[in-house]
């Protein structure tokens, strides 16, 4: 007796897991759709197997393994139409997907929703391709059933049409569809809650807001609703008006962490971190182990300079054993701002490589050169395996600030030119080592690099300000060095030390009380001993003695072994 497809799709199955076939990739242009689906036990045909049927499914699994889709598709339909079993149709269905064969996997699809009309995967797909051919009318039909079957659990019925119409290429057709169900069903929050995600993300902000006013109609506190129509409403660039409408939605549902914590992230969006601070708190009283706003929460804490309470959170964190690199990165952060060296060592070393680890390590390098351990530092950079340009380009600039702050320019200015070389027109490392050139007195190879920054970047501020300034301080272009400032304090007018280059390029100049009036802003604006000294010396000049010689002694009080402050002291009051 000839053994039936049960027989041999069974020894198929046994071959296909021991090797003998290889499985096709399961994903497909219309993307997976990842939810809770059904097992339904297919009833098999009792079909006679034939030489010709096992070649073909053979040569079929062939054609896979060497990536001939488009025959695998062929003798797939083949063989699944032939013998119409549902796990053969199935695979023929994804096969052609996989090899973006629609037509293909519309007829085999069709049929195996037809054989196993229960099977959740096999509605799914066939949903998708419908929406793709506009057949909208058959796609409804398949979409109601999954739909029913999901109950009445609104996030299940949400989440399944998201998942199913979420990643679906064809947007217009997705909220057609979806559009075409709620004329047919105009109460399903579910559906009115899906409809507008997919048209806010599809920039249909109107249609997103429509659908969301619906629903709020039939369920005014959903909160997830409330959290999509204050973002409509900051779309719209009305962050007053969304604010205060989660406000108040927070204070009708005091205890709703989910929408708390919405009021909390948008309060920081708005550049209010010491309310968001207290919102985070509030819901950490009722869900106090929370990681995701434990973390939230530190990091506002960070933001206000809350250091302690930023301490607090992370530690938990550690010890709770989540987000630990993210963690670890920031507890060293904390203990570096305390200037607690070691410690801060210890925890960048535990950062693992995630997207803080080359930070961490240069951090931890810095502080190596910083306690005397420069060449260690430097060896430790050089082991760093960079993963992109960028990440090379952040060792260079961390190695020469080391060297700088050794003043080791000249090693500092070979370490430059070799990174320009493997990293050409780098803005960064052409204005690093402007700056060294400054400290070598070479202002030729300075005013080279500035000047190739503003080529590339005319508004580039600090090549402008550091251009206009050296050309002031250590040449007599002043005519130049003026323009190049007056540029710089038009794109930034509120730093104290473009303002402090602007007085400085007007006394050379000669405009006295021009310079002491930008000088005078730009100390109320920063103590720095560099601003300072051309206080002094402006007011010197002037004939204002005892005045100089009050911002001398204020600015040697806070800074004696400042060498601009010495020598201008020297040079004006020996």
């Amino acid at each position: 007796m000839k053994p039936g497809l049960k027989t041999w799709m069974v020894a198929l199955a046994a071959m296909a897991v021991s090797g003998c076939a290889v499985m096709a990739p399961q994903s497909s242009e219309l993307g997976a759709v990842d939810v809770e689906a059904v097992s339904v036990a297919p009833v098999l045909p009792d079909v006679e197997l034939t030489p010709l049927l096992l070649n073909k499914y053979l040569l079929a699994e062939i054609a896979i393994q060497r990536a001939q889709y488009g025959v695998a598709v062929d003798l797939y339909r083949e063989v699944s139409l032939a013998t119409k079993d549902p796990r053969l149709l199935e695979r023929a269905t994804r096969v052609a997907l996989f090899a973006r064969n629609r037509l293909a996997a519309l007829e085999t699809g069709r049929l195996w929703v037809e054989l196993v009309p229960g099977s959740v995967e096999a509605r799914q797909i066939m949903t998708a391709l419908l929406v793709k051919e506009g057949d909208y009318d058959a796609a409804l039909g398949l979409l109601e059933s999954l739909l029913q079957e999901a109950g009445n659990d609104e996030q299940k019925r949400y989440v399944l049409i998201l998942r199913l119409l979420g990643r679906e290429q064809d947007k217009d057709g997705a909220r057609a569809l979806l559009e075409q169900y709620l004329a047919k069903y105009p109460e399903d929050v579910a559906a009115l809650y899906a409809l507008a995600q997919l048209a806010l993300r599809d920039g249909k902000t109107e249609m997103s807001e429509s659908a969301i006013d619906r629903l709020l109609l039939l369920k005014k506190d959903w909160t997830l609703a409330v959290i999509v129509k204050t973002r409509l409403m900051q779309v719209r660039n009305k962050d007053d008006e969304a604010l205060a409408y989660l406000a108040a939605a927070v204070k009708r549902n005091a205890k709703d962490g989910e929408l708390r914590t919405a009021y909390a992230r948008m309060l920081v969006d708005v550049a209010r971190p010491k309310e968001a601070l207290e919102q985070f708190q509030k819901v950490l009283k009722r869900d106090a182990e929370n990681p995701d706003i434990l973390f939230a929460a530190a990091l506002v804490a960070l933001r206000i300079e809350n250091i302690d309470v930023a301490q607090t959170y992370l530690q938990k964190l550690w010890d709770l054993g989540k987000r630990r690199d993210e963690v670890s990165y920031y507890l060293g952060r904390i203990e570096e701002s305390r200037k607690n060296d070691v410690e801060a060592m210890r925890w960048y070393e535990r950062v693992g490589l995630s997207g803080n680890y080359v930070d961490a390590q240069i951090r931890y390098a810095m502080l190596m050169a910083r306690t005397g351990e420069l060449d260690g530092a430097r060896a430790h950079l050089g082991a760093i395996a960079a993963k992109s340009p960028n990440q090379r380009l952040k060792l260079y600039i961390a190695e020469g600030e080391m060297l700088r702050e050794q003043k080791m320019y000249v090693e500092a200015k070979a370490l430059y030119d070799h990174a320009l070389g493997e990293i050409p027109n780098r803005i960064e490392l052409l204005y690093s080592r402007a700056m060294v050139a400054d400290k070598l007195g070479d202002l030729v190879l300075l005013e080279r690099d500035l000047m190739a920054i503003l080529e590339n970047e005319p508004d580039h501020v600090d090549a402008l300000n550091s251009l206009g300034y050296t050309l002031a301080d250590r040449t007599q272009r002043y005519d130049e060095a003026y323009a190049f400032i007056k540029r710089a304090l038009d794109l930034r007018p509120d730093a104290a030390h473009i303002m402090d280059s602007y007085g400085w390029v007007n006394f050379r100049l000669g405009r006295l009380d021009e310079a002491l009036i930008y000088l005078r802003k730009a100390s109320d604006a920063m103590y720095d001993p560099e601003i300072a000294a051309h206080l002094a010396e402006v007011l010197w000049v002037q004939g204002e003695y005892e005045a100089a010689q009050k911002v001398w002694d204020e600015a040697l009080g806070k800074s004696p072994d400042s060498e601009v402050l010495l020598n201008s002291i020297k040079r004006l009051d020996p």
